[in-house]
């Protein structure tokens, strides 16, 4: 699939990925259609025509979805353990400095280069980067992989 190519992800693109998946979302929290469009502010009717595919949430709607459902099983196989991560990185178009201690990447990341006490992955759905420390702490992210080793470059010093 073409959304999967790297440097990729838009508002839009992300919105199509999260609506494309919204009834087996809502299938697999056990939500009826009336609750969860209590649950995300949106009509009923709308609801139904998000899930026959006539229509899609928006970037606010979809980030709204994919964080209350982020540890479902549908998010983890869109996004991994990065739900939030990409959702501000979408949100803020590609460039983004945050620093909380990951889960280290196990799953969801190669390693691209690892230069001291840094690790540059890449997110195996999305190709964006990150940087992590030895501790797994995340020091910045982005959609450019040449930012991000640019900013590897700032950090090593």
């Amino acid at each position: 699939m073409a959304a999967h190519q790297e440097n990729q992800l838009t508002q839009e693109l992300f919105d199509q990925l999260v609506s494309e998946k919204l009834k087996l979302i809502r299938v697999e929290a056990d939500v009826t259609q009336d609750r969860m469009g209590e649950m995300i502010g949106i009509s009923k009717k709308t609801l139904v025509q998000v899930e026959k595919g006539r229509q899609t949430l928006g970037f606010t709607g979809a980030a709204l979805v994919a964080l209350l459902f982020r540890n479902g099983e549908i998010m983890q196989s869109l996004f991994g353990e990065s739900v939030v991560e990409i959702i501000d990185l979408v949100a803020s178009n590609g460039k983004s400095k945050v620093w909380y201690k990951t889960m280290g990447g196990k799953v969801w990341w190669t390693e691209v280069r690892r230069s001291g006490d840094f690790i540059v992955q890449k997110h195996i759905v999305t190709g964006h980067h990150r940087i992590i420390d030895q501790n797994w702490y995340l020091h910045y992210y982005s959609l450019n992989p040449v930012e991000a080793l640019k900013r590897l470059k700032e950090l090593e010093k």
